[in-house]
């Protein structure tokens, strides 16, 4: 049964990570992966992490549960946390997810049923799993110019040229913060722009 499947292609940061380890070089630091790393290799616990889940671990009553979105008081919070009052709460919906690439495979397969023809605009380059993750739902991908290799840093003139042929009920896959994985980022006068080209176009 598995002899129809199919070598994917070798991720490029995890190929990083291999020629790291290949390094012989002592001075080497590993910037592959978003995670502090210390002279042995290892990501220490910091101590507040683990002040945090001692008190949580004191205070928690259930381990049942809590349903198909998570636990909505803590939705709620992060909602807070992260938005504030900037947006309409009637215009947000929070749910659980299995960890950041869950969270947006989750999101394709939503938009994939609510408009099968939906066109996702995709920055190039983004995190390999956004793109593995599009082609197994069969989505349309429509690739943005983001990091500029001369300047490292973000080809925003470009970028909003590419977005400009989004329309209405397109959707766009923005990186809130630390674009993976140039960690390039617009600054709020670029966001702003991006925030009312979107209310304008619909996208």
């Amino acid at each position: 049964m598995f002899q129809s499947l199919k070598e994917q292609p070798a991720d490029k940061i995890l190929a990083l990570m291999q020629k790291y380890k290949e390094d012989p070089r002592d001075s080497k630091i590993d910037l592959g992966v978003g995670v502090y790393k210390n002279a042995e290799g290892l990501t220490p616990v910091m101590r507040a992490v683990k002040t945090a889940e001692q008190q949580l671990w004191e205070r928690e009553t259930t381990k049942s549960y809590v349903g198909l979105v998570g636990d909505p008081q803590f939705s709620d919070v992060m909602v807070d946390l992260v938005l504030s009052d900037s947006v309409a709460r009637g215009n947000v919906a929070a749910a659980a997810t299995p960890g950041g690439t869950g969270a947006v495979r989750q999101a394709f397969e939503l938009l994939k049923m609510a408009n099968p023809d939906v066109r996702v605009f995709v920055s190039d380059p983004t995190w390999p799993n956004h793109l593995s993750i599009l082609k197994y739902l069969d989505l349309p991908v429509v690739p943005y110019r983001y990091f500029d290799s001369e300047t490292r840093g973000v080809d925003f003139a470009g970028m909003m040229e590419d977005l400009a042929d989004a329309r209405s009920g397109d959707v766009i896959l923005l990186h809130g913060c630390c674009h993976n994985p140039t960690g390039a980022n617009l600054n709020m006068s670029q966001w702003q722009e991006v925030v009312d080209f979107l209310n304008t176009s619909g996208a």
